[in-house]
């Protein structure tokens, strides 16, 4: 028996109802095109009551220190001292914006109790006049942070973050708190690793700059502590002009920055053949892979296997995110002499990963550095490694280069991951 509903003809919708539903249809699209566009604009709002609290303002720049109820003098003039330090490296040696305060004021810093960067600046106004995206700002100092590194640095952080928000208002909280993070060591020239860049080497599958989670993106510092490093001609040189050529120009009254161009736009187009002729972004991404994995505080590995008796297959235990990376030791004892070691990885598909074979000695030091080349939409690579006598272990270093649909955006929050299988046998 025939079903009564079952392979009958649909009747045609009158005009007015098929104008109904395209009109439905496109406003239900309307926000998922807004949230393409870029980061909300979150404005903050200062501590309630601040008229009240204890207040200092400089004499060199437009800055001034509120500390709420309960602060002694001593912090807030503490804390003065060091936001004037800070504004000096900044602005002078580093060349950096200077904070704008809100309504054409002094730029306030309020010291409260327990922020989780140490230091930072929150959004308070936008200039809907510029002919680029400009933020006025206000910032948030731990005033539980004592004299010496530890306030030196919160300051910094809060004045670097308040020059980010004025230049570049549109950038993802996750590139804020790793470019404010590095810009701090700079200016306060305190050194030293801290638990923020354990918790990014911890989790190297990750994306580099990750808006959602915040000791890791603030631990990517080290990213961009590694780009100035390697390619700029001064300290600070390569984040001021990120900040210069990312500029955007979001329409007044619009609730979403634009977000376009992102500063991983300008780097992918300034650092082309940054390496070596025909290098682009994605060798970039490798190199820093590399030097990730050797570079102290270690990233954590995903496998350390013995010297393969045989051959044997290893799968991801957490799949990588676009610009993330992968790790693998095999130690080569046991190996006979004149051995060689057989790599193959492949991946997944919509996702383009480049990998390289690193020869350590016992010291963890770099014997040899060599790629496993692939066509850049390829999802296999092999290596055959020779000459492993004098070594003491292998790391496989596997980075997440980007998605083969559309170019990686640091604001977008979540991105695909993908596995791999890494394959390794005695040649």
């Amino acid at each position: 028996m025939r079903h009564p509903h079952r392979n009958e003809p649909l009747a045609p919708l009158p005009p007015p109802i098929l104008a109904l539903v395209g009109l439905l249809v496109l406003l239900a699209l309307v926000p998922a095109v807004a949230r393409a566009a870029g980061p909300e604009i979150d404005y903050g709002t200062p501590p309630a009551g601040a008229q009240a609290w204890v207040r200092a303002c400089s004499l060199r720049h437009p800055a001034c220190v509120h500390g709420a109820p309960g602060t002694s003098a001593g912090t807030v003039l503490a804390a003065l001292d060091a936001i004037d330090r800070s504004w000096d490296v900044q602005t002078q040696a580093l060349d950096l914006p200077q904070p704008d305060g809100d309504a054409g004021g002094a730029w306030d810093a309020y010291l409260v109790d327990a922020v989780v960067e140490g230091g930072r600046a929150r959004l308070a106004s936008r200039d809907p006049r510029g002919a680029t995206d400009r933020g006025a700002s206000f910032a948030l100092i731990d005033r539980a942070a004592p004299p010496g590194c530890p306030l030196d640095v919160a300051a910094a952080r809060a004045v670097a973050w308040g020059g980010l928000l004025r230049a570049v208002p549109a950038t993802d909280v996750g590139t804020a708190r790793a470019q404010t993070r590095m810009l701090a060591r700079l200016a306060s020239t305190c050194a030293g690793t801290d638990e923020d860049e354990r918790a990014f080497q911890a989790e190297p599958e990750t994306s580099v700059v990750d808006p959602t989670r915040e000791a890791p993106s603030s631990g990517a510092s080290l990213f961009f502590d590694w780009l100035e490093q390697s390619f700029a001609g001064q300290p600070g040189a390569l984040v001021a002009g990120m900040w210069a050529l990312a500029p955007t120009r979001t329409p007044p009254g619009d609730w979403r920055w634009a977000g376009k161009p992102t500063w991983f736009d300008v780097l992918a187009s300034s650092l082309t053949g940054a390496l070596g002729t025909d290098s682009d972004m994605d060798d970039v991404l490798l190199h820093f892979g590399i030097d990730r994995g050797l570079t102290p505080p270690p990233a954590r590995v995903a496998w350390h296997v013995p010297w393969p008796a045989r051959a044997r297959r290893l799968a991801s235990p957490i799949a990588v995110a676009p610009t993330g990376a992968s790790y693998v030791m095999i130690d080569r004892a046991g190996a006979p002499p004149g051995a060689s070691l057989r790599v193959e990885s492949t991946w997944e598909d919509y996702g383009r990963m480049k990998w390289a074979v690193i020869k350590l000695d016992a010291a963890g030091h770099a014997l040899a550095v060599l790629p496993m080349t692939s066509p850049r939409l390829a999802t296999s690579a092999a290596l055959t490694v020779e000459l492993v006598d004098a070594v003491d272990r292998f790391l496989v270093v596997g980075v997440n280069v980007g998605s083969t649909e559309h170019p990686f955006d640091p604001g977008q929050g979540w991105w695909e991951p993908h596995g791999w299988v890494l394959a390794i046998s005695p040649g």
